[in-house]
């Protein structure tokens, strides 16, 4: 188990800044929306995504203007993803259905995936082909070469 569970090289990331926002996000979300609307819960992920990325450039020295102006940008980013990480986990848990994934799963039913059980295997069959030909006989990696000999297989049999 690791030590550290957050680290500054995880928040620079991509993936650590959406965890670390989303997390954030839904421990103050419910507070928030007691007193103020959906929007407040909007900026306050964007707040939460700028403070952390601001935070990751001045422990790693890159407190800049230039970086600094891309951690605004970068912060509705982080605080968009954070949502759509959010919508997809309340989506998959939710217990209204949803149209667009009842159509989708509609149509994988009708759809055969599973190979029928049934169904008779091919199975390879040995050819013997005779070592000598004549004029008369079919050339040896012929269609009727092998029809001939597949023949004789079957009479002798």
């Amino acid at each position: 188990m690791p030590s550290d569970l957050f680290t500054t090289s995880y928040l620079g990331s991509f993936a650590g800044l959406v965890a670390a926002t989303y997390l954030l996000v839904q421990f103050f979300k419910e507070p928030i929306k007691q007193h103020l609307n959906d929007w407040w819960v909007r900026l306050l992920a964007v707040g939460f995504a700028l403070v952390i990325q601001l935070f990751v450039l001045y422990v790693d020295e890159h407190f800049v203007v230039e970086t600094i102006g891309l951690a605004v940008l970068n912060s509705f980013l982080i605080a968009i993803s954070a949502a759509g990480m959010h919508d997809l986990s309340r989506t998959s848990t939710s217990a209204e259905p949803n149209t667009n994934a009842q159509i989708a799963s509609t149509e994988m039913i009708t759809q055969s995936q599973v190979p029928d059980a049934n169904a008779q295997a091919v199975i390879p069959q040995k050819v013997v082909i005779s070592e000598t030909t004549t004029k008369d006989e079919p050339h040896a990696g012929s269609t009727e070469a092998l029809q001939t000999t597949t023949n004789t297989q079957t009479q002798a049999s």
